[in-house]
């Protein structure tokens, strides 16, 4: 199966990825166990939370804390910094930005859903920064995965507004470009730019590959995870 990844996480033994839309809607419980299993993670591992497109962050340091969590309501929030061995996280998107940072040994990881009023709300740098403060170490790096990009991202005033340094004009139509946003932020909290990939994958663009509320107007969604083993 096609998962869309990054090189850099695989080779310090992440385990990582967004779905791609073959493998289903990952609302569904069906298909979230299925993905898990695929790669031999325990389910019961993984970390999740109620997405409100906000800038809030939780941080978890290891497998009870974890466990805890899901066993209780789940927690309004937009994004998690992990810490510790056999524990991770997952979001869904399905047009918004999955967004991965990791320190030099990926030690600590933060993965948040970053939608146009978390990037408003400047959860990229937040994420980065509370990173630090939960103990990561050296140079940060960061995956954006695959969402809707500028070239399909279409706005009104009100939210083109929000992106001054992002607002692209074409003819009378105006398109935000959140990764240039989200650059902005990361280089601001001296995340190297040659450290920061973007996926070129853009989520209304390709319906064989993704899919995405804007075209389709469903609530099927993909999904993105991190696990350290």
């Amino acid at each position: 199966m096609n998962l869309f990844t990054d090189t850099r996480l695989t080779a310090l033994g992440i385990l990582h990825a967004t779905t791609p839309c073959v493998m289903g809607n990952m609302r569904l419980p069906q298909n979230t166990q299925k993905l898990f299993e695929q790669q031999n993670i325990p389910e019961s591992h993984i970390a999740r939370f109620k997405q409100i497109h906000s800038d809030t962050l939780v941080c978890v340091s290891g497998l009870s804390q974890v466990q805890t969590l899901l066993k209780q309501p789940l927690l309004e929030a937009d994004g998690w910094i992990i810490s510790g061995t056999q524990i991770g996280a997952a979001i869904l998107t399905a047009d918004c930005v999955p967004l991965i940072i990791w320190d030099e040994s990926a030690q600590v990881m933060g993965l948040s859903h970053c939608g146009w009023r978390g990037v408003a709300a400047e959860l990229p740098a937040k994420t980065a920064r509370q990173m630090r403060s939960c103990g990561a170490q050296g140079k940060l790096s960061a995956w954006v995965g695959p969402h809707i990009q500028g070239c399909c991202f279409e706005v009104q005033d009100d939210v083109a507004n929000q992106f001054p340094n992002a607002v692209q004009v074409r003819g009378n139509k105006k398109f935000v470009d959140l990764n240039q946003e989200i650059l902005r932020q990361l280089t601001q909290e001296n995340i190297a730019p040659q450290d920061i990939v973007f996926s070129k994958h853009c989520t209304y663009c390709e319906p064989e590959n993704f899919f995405s509320f804007r075209r389709d107007h469903t609530k099927d969604a993909l999904l993105t995870f991190v696990y350290k083993p």
